[in-house]
């Protein structure tokens, strides 16, 4: 399925700017009592989740916590998977206080074929760990929800790529893109809590990491052709010689790989796969439960991808005396 993915890549910052409401309506942001996002809007429906269990969707998901839901399906070819593989990466920045204070929810598109053990394939790709809850049920009541939460697209094909973040203690919901930039998804939760921002819950360690990730960015090859692309499209899955993430890691991919296939690949990693590509294969054989998504990026933005993670890799290879020992795996 080829859905115009570019114009999302290349517009998706709106969506952390614009505090859209629910439904379209202003930002609810009254206190629990006065707000009408509360159990009289959200409908009770037993949903059942990856694990197979039965929970009511306010009482036991929405009820007094600080959640954030998106929609998927897992059989999506293009967004979704970089959906979710962002959305691992703003969760493990978070850390442990993810279960805790926040809550993290994907509901199903397609329920008919999102079993509870499809979801859990799903969610073990791309380790999302305790606190993230993939959400299935009866796709009529499924419908309901998502409408309550301002996903109502038509089809499949023209689903919306945001995610909605609620406190249901204070009756405050907004809607973000996963697509942002991680430190803006980031802070869009933490501006949810009211506790964060009055002081009374202090956690700077993601700070501290915007900081070491910015000095790592750098390293002589900011602004570089291709950088902003790579952290929009590429990092949740792929790192620079940090190792395998949810794919693998790309030190060196330049040196390894066929520059022609690279480009090939990284435009259209769907039709390499159906016609067989023996490397494609194999890639998938090696990340099962992931796919390279169709990006609909152009031959000359997987050029300048590729020439930062070039600059990157020499960059690297330049601090280590030209004698680094990275792990990049097997087919990597």
């Amino acid at each position: 399925m080829r859905r115009q993915t570019v114009h999302c890549l290349f517009m998706l910052a709106f969506g952390a700017l614009c505090h859209l409401a629910l439904a379209g309506v202003q930002t609810a942001a009254a206190a629990p009592n006065g707000s009408r996002w509360g159990p009289d809007y959200f409908p009770n429906f037993v949903v059942t989740t990856h694990e197979g269990k039965k929970v009511k969707f306010y009482d036991d998901l929405i009820k007094d916590k600080i959640v954030i839901i998106n929609f998927i399906y897992t059989s999506c070819a293009d967004t979704c998977p970089l959906q979710t593989a962002r959305l691992a990466e703003v969760k493990n920045r978070l850390g442990d206080i993810v279960g805790k204070r926040y809550h993290f929810y994907s509901i199903s598109l397609d329920p008919q074929r999102d079993t509870p053990e499809k979801l859990k394939e799903h969610a073990a790709a791309y380790d999302t760990g305790p606190g993230w809850t993939f959400i299935t049920g009866d796709p009529a009541e499924l419908a309901v929800i998502r409408h309550k939460l301002g996903e109502r697209s038509r089809s499949l094909a023209e689903h919306r790529t945001d995610m909605v973040i609620g406190n249901d203690i204070k009756g405050s919901w907004r809607r973000t893109s996963a697509f942002d930039d991680f430190d803006r998804v980031i802070l869009a939760i933490r501006e949810m809590d009211h506790d964060w921002l009055s002081g009374k819950e202090k956690d700077d360690r993601f700070v501290a990491s915007y900081s070491e990730n910015a000095r790592k960015i750098t390293l002589g090859a900011a602004k570089q052709t291709g950088q902003a692309l790579f952290y929009k499209a590429c990092a949740a899955c792929h790192s620079i010689g940090d190792g395998k993430k949810v794919g693998p890691d790309l030190y060196d991919v330049d040196g390894r790989r066929p520059r022609d296939w690279l480009i090939n690949f990284i435009m259209h990693p769907d039709q390499m796969r159906d016609r067989k590509d023996p490397i494609a294969v194999a890639l998938h054989a090696q990340f099962p439960g992931t796919k390279m998504p169709y990006l609909g990026i152009s031959k000359t933005d997987a050029e300048d991808l590729l020439k930062y993670i070039t600059v990157r890799t020499d960059h690297i290879k330049a601090i280590a005396g030209g004698t680094a020992e990275k792990s990049t795996g097997s087919g990597g």
